[in-house]
């Protein structure tokens, strides 16, 4: 018998072989999610997984994500060995690329990282994943927003008014995007009132340097606006 094991009821798919037994685990699981509407993300997303070298550098692989019945990315077999006594972990990390989106691990990291353990068919692995991990994809200044959501856009530059990218952008703690390769953002504003002034914040979390600008709706949004961290 062939097994799947990933997360709890999350089996991709069960096949019998006469006297064979085999399980296949995955380190991690990752549930892609719209982070403005809470739903499966929309548009081509496009998963790639490196091995750390163990000088801080990453080594691309051609591994690919297996996607199981329930909509979670996962790598089945991945690390399975014939020989595991001894091995350590490999560490890893997961890179997302989107048409439509940023990443929100992008504001602080270059990618998800976990480790692999080794393991056999007799030898599970010290560690089994039990849940996945949740990632949310802010809109891309691209984003296809319907016509009816008020959309704020323009740009995150440094003192010197070069582009800062993955920048959060925020309206309190309703709205949140990341500003792509330009500096170009595009924050929806759902829940902001006409009228009143209002801060939207920029935060570089890589570099601890912020800025704010005051919009008042729905002047604000006839022309791009510029916030400026240091």
């Amino acid at each position: 018998m062939t097994k799947w094991r990933f997360l709890p009821g999350e089996q991709l798919e069960r096949y019998t072989l006469p006297g064979e037994q085999l399980e296949l685990y995955s380190p991690i699981g990752l549930r892609l999610i719209d982070d403005f509407t809470g739903n499966v993300p929309i548009g081509p997303i496009r998963v790639y997984l490196e091995l750390s070298d163990g000088g801080g550098g990453w080594q691309a692989t051609d591994i690919k994500a297996t996607p199981t019945l329930g909509g979670i990315l996962a790598y089945p077999g991945l690390e399975r060995r014939a020989e595991v006594r001894g091995q350590p972990p490999r560490h890893y990390r997961v890179q997302i690329e989107a048409d439509f989106y940023r990443p929100l691990y992008r504001m602080n990291s270059g990618g998800i990282e976990f480790d692999a353990f080794p393991y056999n068919d007799t030898n599970p692995p010290q560690v089994v994943t039990k849940q996945a991990r949740t990632v949310e994809l802010t809109p891309a200044a691209n984003y296809p927003f319907t016509t009816h959501v008020r959309v704020l856009r323009g740009k995150v530059v440094d003192s010197m008014d070069n582009p800062v990218v993955d920048a959060e952008v925020k309206r309190g703690n309703t709205e949140r995007v990341l500003s792509g390769e330009r500096g170009a953002f595009a924050l929806p504003l759902r829940w902001t009132p006409d009228g009143v002034a209002v801060p939207v914040d920029a935060i570089d979390h890589r570099t601890g340097r912020t800025g704010t600008i005051t919009i008042t709706l729905p002047q604000v949004l006839r022309s791009n606006q510029t916030i400026v961290v240091s």
